[in-house]
């Protein structure tokens, strides 16, 4: 993308809304990051660079897109994990210049105490640099932290560890008979186990789990595939990591044993909806604008 007045994620506005309209006026977030990345000329190491608690540039700015566009009243935040198009998004198409003044005027009036990008520093420049996550509508005051220190724990673990992790975090979201095996020699399988599609059904899962700070390339996922070749039905990479582009398309390549894959981004989110090793605590906030009507004379 050229460089344009602004941070970089006000460059996404417009994408996000095409890619939307593109696919029904509502999508969950992969969808939106896989369209901008396939209809928007994108660099690749835009694509692959990752914030420094390890989370994907790319889809953080993307999510920082979302943000603005909501409390513009474009995109509908009421439902977590989809998108949707408000009746004015559908008709809206911005320049660069209406994107960053739109920008300009929901920042410029955020209440102090709002989640923002670059916590100090108001300048475009700041904000371009931002390593903040982009909030959803339900994220946790203190998700950033979490999340920081939560990519740092984990990528501090044992090899061993984190295939144990790895084999504790199936379970929980729905697999039985999980098997961690972790010998070397296997080819990169570390793991499997069985996802019950229905009270009859069940399929057989092959995992394999990389705890490093890297990109996962795509000769990787191929390696991986053919050693799973015939053992299983599908398999699914995990890892500290982040996916190349060309490693994602290997893993939704065609006529081929379907691979998921489980980025940093992805395994943070795992985490904390399945409560393993964090712990949600109750607190109590003052709303100070309920007593202002009763603080001063009528």
């Amino acid at each position: 993308m050229p460089k344009l007045k602004g941070p970089k994620f006000v460059q996404y506005f417009q994408p996000v809304i095409d890619a939307l309209r593109d696919l029904g006026s509502s999508a969950k977030p992969k969808e939106v990051y896989a369209w901008v990345a396939e209809h928007r000329d994108i660099p690749k190491e835009e694509i692959e660079s990752t914030t420094k608690n390890g989370q994907s540039s790319f889809e953080n700015r993307i999510g920082w897109a979302r943000f603005y566009l909501a409390k513009a009243g474009l995109v509908d935040s009421e439902q977590r994990g989809v998108w949707v198009l408000t009746e004015q998004g559908r008709k809206t198409n911005l320049s660069h210049d209406e994107a960053y003044s739109l920008f300009r005027t929901i920042h410029d009036n955020f209440p102090r105490t709002e989640a923002r990008p670059g916590k100090a520093a108001q300048t475009d420049e700041a904000l371009d640099d931002a390593d903040a996550s982009a909030p959803d509508e339900k994220a946790y005051l203190n998700q950033d932290e979490v999340q920081e220190e939560l990519v740092t724990l984990l990528r501090s673990v044992t090899d061993k560890g984190f295939e144990e992790l790895c084999g504790r975090l199936l379970r929980h979201i729905g697999f039985e008979n999980v098997k961690v095996s972790g010998q070397s020699g296997d080819r990169g399988i570390d793991g499997e186990g069985y996802l019950l599609i229905n009270r009859f059904v069940r399929t057989k899962v092959m995992f394999q789990c990389k705890r490093y700070a890297g990109t996962v390339q795509a000769k990787e996922v191929r390696d991986f595939r053919g050693a799973i070749q015939g053992r299983a039905e599908r398999g699914i990479f995990l890892t500290t990591g982040t996916f190349t582009k060309g490693a994602r398309e290997e893993a939704a390549r065609e006529n081929a044993t379907a691979i998921e894959l489980v980025d940093i981004d992805r395994l943070l989110e795992l985490m904390i909806e399945e409560s393993l090793g964090v712990s949600e605590a109750k607190a109590l906030t003052i709303n100070r604008e309920f007593f202002k009507p009763y603080q001063s004379e009528a």
